[in-house]
């Protein structure tokens, strides 16, 4: 049987990883917040389209484009660390709906 001390190493990735998330969730407005408490999501670097970050966003419902808190956090985070690769899941689908940051933040322009 393993020791915990064997997985130390799992432990602190996942720590660093927790921290990361915490500390990109903290840098967004208060509303975003409170929607990503109702998604499952995570943040992977250089794992998007032309090595861009990759945001996995599962929502408890249905994808919306032209949803007031999606373009909010595309704006956000658009802004403040460069584009970003969003894939996103509904509970309706198994395929993810994939858009580029830049792309949500024309839309939010154009409203």
């Amino acid at each position: 049987m393993a020791t915990p001390a064997e997985f130390s190493y799992c432990w602190l990735d996942v720590l660093t990883q927790h921290y990361r998330l915490s500390q990109f969730k903290q840098q967004l407005p208060g509303p975003v917040q409170n929607w990503l408490n109702d998604c499952e999501w995570t943040l992977m670097a250089d794992a998007g389209q032309a090595k861009v970050p990759l945001l996995i966003l599962r929502t408890p419902g249905r994808i919306q484009l032209r949803n007031p808190l999606l373009l909010q956090l595309a704006e956000s985070v658009h802004n403040s660390w460069g584009p970003l690769d969003f894939s996103l899941f509904s509970a309706e689908s198994q395929e993810p709906v994939r858009v580029l940051s830049q792309t949500l933040v024309d839309i939010n322009r154009r409203q």
